[in-house]
């Protein structure tokens, strides 16, 4: 009688070892939290997925109107059916406002006086102060005008 030895399947080259036993479980995803990454707040990794996915909805709903509601409301004011035709009108209207109010203020010599003064400021800033001192100038200057406004 002639034995022959069991099956095995060939080992192909570039795959994982199987785990060993006990280790072969998935893992829920909620179980560790996500390694944080530069840009996003610390706060946000302490919350599961379920907090973040609210986080998340009410950013969206603080967003503002969907575009949908955009072109619903542009259809409304210029009474054009067609979308596209009713977002370029509005585009065209927002933009003749923007050409006026540029035109009022450049008519205005105080305030044209006063834009001009900032820009030489800047220019002298730019020319004797380092980055890193200006942003600590503007970041001054912006917690003054928080504590102003308070």
């Amino acid at each position: 009688m002639v034995r022959i030895p069991p099956s095995v399947p060939p080992k192909v080259p570039g795959t994982p070892p199987p785990p060993p036993e006990g280790e072969g479980k998935p893992k829920k995803i909620g179980d560790q939290p996500a390694p944080p990454s530069k840009g996003a707040p610390e706060e946000l990794y302490r919350l599961d997925s379920q907090g973040i996915a609210a986080r998340l909805a009410a950013y969206a709903r603080e967003a503002g109107p969907s575009m949908a509601d955009i072109v619903a409301m542009a259809i409304r004011e210029t009474g054009i059916l067609n979308p596209q035709a009713a977002m370029e009108e509005i585009n065209k209207r927002i933009q003749e406002e923007i050409n006026k109010t540029l035109e009022d203020i450049k008519e205005n010599k105080e305030l044209m006086e006063e834009a001009e003064a900032w820009e030489s400021f800047a220019n002298l800033l730019e020319s004797k102060v380092s980055e890193e001192q200006i942003i600590g100038f503007l970041n001054l200057i912006g917690s003054a005008v928080k504590g102003i406004s308070r």
